[in-house]
């Protein structure tokens, strides 16, 4: 998981909900303390909408403040309609605690997606 090619070859081996609660359970991805791997696995599981990964990935991007790794996983999870919600609220809380170029870049990530999906419906 370490590169961003690999997470994406599973990704797109149609990986499920299952398939990552499999590998989770087999080898606790979410419980690694190396931010590479468990930022990679928290953008997986976002990807296939499996939804144990909200808390792990939230409460890495709220201790973790570098943008590599808070900015993609907030990307992924504002554009999950059932959680961006719980990711607004989350950034929303904890903004203050990331660099100010960290919190601007987050800040224009959400209002694109916000428009983008205002367009859409």
């Amino acid at each position: 998981l370490p590169g961003q090619n690999s997470q994406e070859a599973v990704v797109s081996t149609q990986s499920t909900g299952g398939t990552v609660a499999t590998l989770d359970k087999l080898f606790s991805f979410s419980a690694y303390k190396n931010c590479d791997i468990l930022a990679a696995w928290c953008r997986l599981a976002i990807k296939v909408r499996h939804k144990p990964i909200v808390p792990v990935a939230l409460d890495f991007v709220t201790r973790q403040g570098r943008m590599k790794y808070v900015r993609p996983i907030y990307r992924d999870l504002f554009a999950w309609p059932e959680q961006s919600a719980r990711a607004v609220n989350a950034f929303n809380e904890k903004k203050q605690f990331y660099m100010g170029i960290c919190r601007s870049m987050v800040t224009k990530d959400l209002q694109s997606i916000l428009v983008s999906q205002e367009r859409m419906g």
